[in-house]
């Protein structure tokens, strides 16, 4: 597999751009988006030990320590991290799936979602279910456990997951963007209707008010989307065993398909890019209300709370992307590095939240203290497994990275030449006249 130049960046953690087979030499690279990917990984980290000391997460570990506002802040992030990664999944796909053969785009999603996905189960996702089912009364050696009803049952009712539930959703979502393209033709119908119809409605969406009903037309489409998906009988059983439910399978597809959309149309993303004055006062007030839908309320009311709930997860997930756009555009070392590393972070820090969260039970500090200390620990962790192993050692990045361009990361600023204050963004021939917050985003 071709290797990563030194000087590249991969704007996604799961496609890596620099890979792909030959491309016009002003190939663009959206630091922003890499920047809001990367920044919502790291953020994972104090999402999953919020859940540490949340009241409506009492089974996370034996913690006693429990505070009210842990269960605002893990609902309030889990608004928004998840789908803005599906748009940025559904992104990417077109922009590699324009540069890729169907059969090497299918190699290439294997090797950088499916390898780490089955890397970390069998790894640290193990470690974490023997550790929880020793803390839930379980006794004997983890070939005891392997041994036991316990293991057999995390593998058939899909609990293997843990975290890794985006993964093995993006996989389908892939899968299916592969064969549109290969059945479509270059020059179809549909592909063309397609983009027109993104065109228009990059033209709908312009302005403020336009923009604010676009966004109140996603959040209907986003509730629909979830309707539909209970009344499919049997949805919210298991497709097959140790998958997914239909209904937890596509709950996030909207948000892969405004993606596809926005990778098709320059115009689309731009106006979705666009600042508005409003849009940090409306974010957060959706993250503060945080409306969810309850299953003790009447069926007009649970619906009404659905639509609000799309609304705002719509509201938070657009607004982040338009930060990072008007702020973030330039790149540099810092977006590279922690483009790098955001993988790792997700992949590995489960495990360590709920070791570290596991031992704090034994100590009596400010809940604030322990949450601070659980959360540095955790990211720390894995930054000095990525930085130590992830970085050196090539079997190391292919199981757990996905990648095998070792020689080229070694010759990259690590964490701390990153950080310095010496680090300055280098722009790309593709950036030159098109940085900061005017830059003109274009997938071709």
């Amino acid at each position: 597999m071709p290797r990563k130049s030194a000087s590249s960046s991969h704007p996604f953690i799961w496609i890596d751009m620099s890979n792909s087979m030959q491309a016009p030499p002003a190939r663009k690279h959206y630091h922003d988006i890499d920047g809001a990917r990367s920044v919502l990984m790291f953020l994972s980290v104090a999402l999953h030990a919020g859940t540490v000391y949340a009241p409506a997460r009492p089974w996370i570990t034996g913690n006693t320590d429990r505070a009210d506002f842990f269960d605002w802040l893990i609902f309030g992030f889990h608004l928004f991290v998840t789908p803005t990664f599906f748009f940025v999944g559904g992104f990417f796909a077109v922009l590699l799936l324009t540069r890729r053969a169907a059969g090497d785009f299918i190699s290439n999603r294997l090797l950088r979602t499916a390898v780490p996905l089955v890397a970390i189960a069998l790894t640290f996702n193990m470690i974490e279910h023997y550790l929880r089912w020793t803390d839930s009364g379980g006794q004997g050696s983890m070939l005891d456990w392997i041994g036991s009803p316990a293991f057999v049952a995390i593998w058939a009712d899909g609990t293997w997951q843990l975290h890794l539930w985006f993964l093995v959703s993006l996989l389908p979502m892939f899968l299916l963007a592969v064969v549109v393209h290969s059945l479509l033709p270059k020059e179809s119908r549909l592909r063309s209707l397609a983009v027109a119809f993104s065109d228009k409605l990059a033209g709908w969406i312009s302005g403020s008010a336009a923009f604010a009903v676009a966004l109140l037309v996603f959040a209907l489409a986003n509730t629909a989307n979830y309707s539909a998906a209970a009344l499919v009988p049997g949805s919210y059983d298991l497709i097959f065993p140790g998958f997914q439910s239909w209904y937890k399978l596509v709950s996030e597809f909207p948000f892969f398909v405004i993606g596809v959309m926005a990778a098709l149309s320059p115009r689309l993303l731009s106006a979705l890019f666009e600042w508005r004055w409003w849009m940090p006062y409306a974010a957060a007030a959706a993250l503060f209300f945080q409306p969810y839908p309850d299953a003790a309320q009447s069926f007009e009311v649970s619906i009404t709370m659905l639509f609000l709930n799309q609304l705002a997860i719509w509201t938070i997930v657009l607004f982040i992307l338009q930060f990072f756009h008007r702020f973030f555009s330039e790149g540099g070392p810092r977006t590279q590095w922690l483009a790098d590393c955001a993988l790792s972070m997700y992949l590995f820090h489960h495990c360590f939240v709920y070791i570290y969260g596991q031992m704090l039970t034994e100590v009596e500090w400010p809940i604030a203290v322990e949450f601070s200390v659980l959360t540095i620990a955790a990211a720390g962790t894995v930054i000095a497994i990525h930085e130590g192993l992830v970085r050196r050692f090539a079997i190391i990045r292919l199981l757990f990275n996905g990648k095998t361009d070792i020689a080229a990361v070694k010759k990259q600023p690590g964490l701390i030449a990153a950080f310095s204050a010496s680090a300055q963004p280098v722009k790309s021939p593709a950036q030159s006249g098109a940085t900061g917050s005017g830059a003109s985003l274009s997938p071709r």
